[in-house]
């Protein structure tokens, strides 16, 4: 990430976190539902999906802000349920908690390290699985005090923090380090795309990019009426 593509305006940037951080909102709450409901533990695949989505937006965009920026957009994205549904404010406070920790690690870890961004999957992953790790370690020590919930009280026993470090740190970091490299690339390839249709097709832009951000909130809030 040595370079920055001057051509993006404040407008594209708002795009690309408001569609990307739709995305990120949606994908918190399909997936993780469907992989809870198989019986699978929910937080290290959707943890993997955020960085992925992530790392989509920086390889667009070439600047760390995108990060924190697709964090917020994804927190308001659930959030949206609340006022929507009448769900008690506090009904997601850890999920919340989870997306911010994730996104506050990674924009520390790409500020720190950010010549070593765009030189390859290895470092990419590296940067990735460290600030996952820390994201998880993080959210294990606050969410019990955040907002005490069944799944991590689950874990207070003997040994707990243990378990909680090789069945959900752990596999969320490797998930991390392996899906931010794909989510870059796939944003490299996308980044050739979307220069030129941002610069030719405004007019078809922000129909579309407001269609897409209106059907991810409208998915979102009903999947979490629905228990997801």
């Amino acid at each position: 990430m040595t370079c920055k593509n001057e051509t993006f305006s404040w407008k594209l940037y708002f795009l690309n976190i408001l569609v990307l951080g739709a995305l990120l909102g949606l994908a918190e709450a399909a997936l993780g539902g469907f992989i809870r409901r198989a019986g699978l533990p929910r937080g290290p695949v959707a943890t993997g999906i955020g960085f992925a989505i992530m790392a989509l937006g920086l390889a667009v965009f070439k600047q760390k802000r995108v990060i924190p920026g697709i964090t917020v957009m994804g927190i308001l994205s659930k959030w949206l349920a609340v006022p929507l549904l009448g769900l008690p404010l506090f009904c997601q406070a850890n999920a919340h908690l989870a997306i911010l920790l994730n996104g506050a690690f990674l924009f520390a870890g790409v500020a720190l390290f950010r010549k070593h961004v765009a030189s390859g999957w290895k470092r990419q992953g590296a940067i990735a699985g460290m600030a996952a790790f820390g994201a998880g370690t993080a959210f294990f020590a606050l969410g019990r005090y955040w907002a005490p919930c069944a799944h991590l009280l689950s874990f207070r026993y003997a040994g707990g923090a243990a378990g909680y470090l090789l069945t959900r740190i752990v596999p969320a970091a490797m998930l991390a380090a392996a899906l931010f490299p794909l989510g870059y690339a796939l944003g490299r390839k996308l980044e050739a795309r979307i220069l030129p249709a941002w610069l030719q097709k405004r007019w078809f832009i922000y129909p579309a990019a407001s269609a897409f951000v209106l059907a991810c909130w409208g998915l979102s809030a009903w999947l979490i009426a629905a228990g997801f």
